[in-house]
């Protein structure tokens, strides 16, 4: 009776946070990102859409293999003010710049609404279905670490990814990206129950969500990346039961993937290989300087950046446990998966465009969940523990009130800083061994962390989104 009392309050805490996520997510979702920031909003859904309608799908493209154009004004949220004012809109079809799968979702969903033109796929309705596609991602990320760290760092996690204000807002972007996350995080939580479990139904679970990955977009083969290197990892080379369980992967996770190119046949084979090799062909946005661009700067759109010292210090901790072997399954399996994606971040590119980064930041916060949680729970490293969460505290207070509005509350921030401080250095002189004052302020630091990162996304309008978010 006890057991199952504890059962329901986990599940009851649980609950609570996904909810959590989904109301930050939902609050002024069609006004923030600015609809507009990126076509590709539009573009996924109006292809929906019209295949839906029509059965041919048709959006915007700037992809040369495109034989079939059309310019048109579709003054969809104000998109143009004047019809007269801006270039038209390069209309394309068949539009088959990435597979139909999530331009399913956000059109169909427009269309079950009574969408029928493209004029009235507003925000307000296309976003609706990739806010919850998000919220998915925060309880996958949970289930991720509390299958591999517990319960405890599953609740830190997951408040942490529900509240950052550069995931929450790019959570509300109809970008592809937003789609991998969850398809990823599932796929790592099925490869740790396999490797603990040694139950093919979970190998099977991983190969269907890599299949499904790839059909949002190409670079969802970076599920089919992680597997490789995660059943390398798990065999320590290419060994009988290595392929054998690679083979199986593959003939489940392959099949789905191939459904692209015989949706992309329908309307000519050749013409499907010249719009998939000029999309190849595009500008390629990787420069030497892009492994330094994704830790020092967070971008959200092509233009717009919003830094997170969370992302950073995550970035920090991945770069520390390269150079280690590490013990723990769900450790080494999201390391495998950041350095999936990094592959193919480079290989496909491209830098200009924020949300390439997107599935980064998942993985990046639960490293820095774990990390926090060890430090609390096993009395690891507190200092730099203690030095993130200031960090990221200061951070965001900051940008809450700004630099000179700060200034009165500077004496009672050295304050607390030095008693942090002071509290570590007794505690290792001493080697005293009881966390629980430690435990206590953590959660206090953490709470005031969630704390300012809502309403710091409350204050998130129109006039503050043009004039400081740069």
């Amino acid at each position: 009776m006890r057991n199952k009392i504890i059962i329901s309050i986990k599940f009851v805490f649980f609950l609570v946070i996904l909810i959590l996520a989904l109301f930050v997510r939902k609050k002024n979702y069609a006004e923030i990102p600015i609809p507009g920031q990126s076509l590709d909003e539009y573009s996924y859904s109006w292809a929906g859409l019209s295949l839906l309608e029509s059965g041919m799908p048709v959006a915007s493209s700037g992809i040369e293999g495109n034989k079939n154009t059309l310019y048109r004004y579709v003054n969809v949220d104000r998109f143009f003010q004047t019809v007269s004012s801006g270039d038209p809109i390069t209309i394309n079809y068949p539009w088959m710049d990435h597979p139909p799968l999530l331009g399913l979702i956000t059109g169909g969903y427009a269309y079950l609404s009574g969408v029928r033109v493209f004029e009235d796929t507003t925000a307000y309705i296309i976003r609706k279905p990739i806010i919850i596609i998000s919220t998915i991602s925060v309880g996958l990320l949970m289930i991720y670490c509390w299958v591999n760290f517990g319960y405890y760092a599953a609740m830190v996690g997951g408040l942490i990814y529900a509240t950052t204000p550069l995931v929450v807002l790019s959570g509300r972007m109809i970008q592809a990206e937003n789609a991998i996350i969850p398809c990823l995080l599932a796929c790592m939580i099925c490869i740790s129950l396999y490797i603990k479990r040694k139950n093919d139904y979970w190998l099977l679970g991983a190969a269907l969500m890599a299949g499904v990955a790839t059909l949002f977009k190409l670079t969802g083969f970076v599920c089919h990346l992680f597997v490789l290197f995660a059943l390398l990892d798990k065999y320590k080379g290419f060994n009988k039961r290595f392929w054998k369980d690679l083979g199986f992967f593959l003939a489940v996770s392959l099949p789905i993937s191939f459904l692209f190119v015989i949706y992309g046949s329908v309307w000519g084979l050749d013409n499907f290989k010249n719009i998939l090799f000029s999309n190849y062909n595009r500008f390629y946005g990787i420069g030497p300087n892009s492994l330094i661009e994704i830790i020092r700067n967070q971008r959200l759109t092509q233009h717009k950046f919003l830094p997170e010292v969370s992302i950073i210090s995550g970035w920090l901790i991945f770069l520390g446990l390269i150079i280690k072997k590490q013990k723990n399954i769900g450790v080494r399996l999201t390391v495998l998966g950041l350095f999936s994606y990094l592959i193919i971040y480079i290989f496909f590119g491209s830098q200009p465009y924020g949300w390439y980064t997107f599935p980064f930041w998942a993985l990046l916060i639960i490293l820095l969940t774990k990390f926090l949680t060890d430090g609390i729970t096993k009395g690891k490293q507190l200092m730099a523990v203690f030095f993130i969460l200031l960090t990221i505290l200061g951070f965001n207070i900051s940008r809450i009130i700004g630099i000179f509005e700060f200034q009165p509350y500077a004496n009672l921030w050295r304050t607390g800083i030095s008693g942090i401080i002071f509290v570590l250095v007794i505690k290792q002189f001493f080697k005293y061994k009881n966390n629980l004052i430690f435990k206590i302020l953590f959660l206090i630091m953490l709470g005031a962390i969630i704390y300012t990162n809502i309403k710091y996304l409350n204050g998130i309008n129109l006039d503050y989104w043009w004039q400081n978010i740069s």
